[in-house]
């Protein structure tokens, strides 16, 4: 067995890969038209703490909006927020509400 250590060089009893990962990830929210549904305006709203009527304004200004960046805990939880505003989780042949791309 290999010794697993933390962040501070101490071995640890559990490994959580999720805890080694030090890659910051970003969320950026892509519109596909130029005007913003009201999913968009919402889940900005939410995700960046603006009200509507700031985010309506801020995703007018750009066409690929930062949602959230951070390590990998922080992105779990933010899609988990976003999931709310996506729409369905099975396949339709509807447009999906959101498209947010991470890497």
């Amino acid at each position: 067995m290999t010794n697993i250590l933390n962040e501070h060089d101490c071995p640890v009893t559990s490994d959580i890969p999720m805890l080694r990962d030090r890659t910051i990830y970003k969320l950026y929210l892509i519109k596909e038209r130029g005007k913003s549904t009201k999913e968009e305006i919402r889940a900005t709203s939410q995700m960046c703490g603006f009200n509507y009527i700031e985010a309506s304004k801020k995703l007018r200004e750009e066409e690929q909006f930062l949602l959230a960046e951070g390590d990998a805990y922080e992105m779990r939880d933010a899609l988990k927020v976003i999931s709310l505003y996506s729409g369905p989780s099975r396949p339709t042949n509807r447009r999906p509400k959101l498209r947010v791309f991470y890497w």
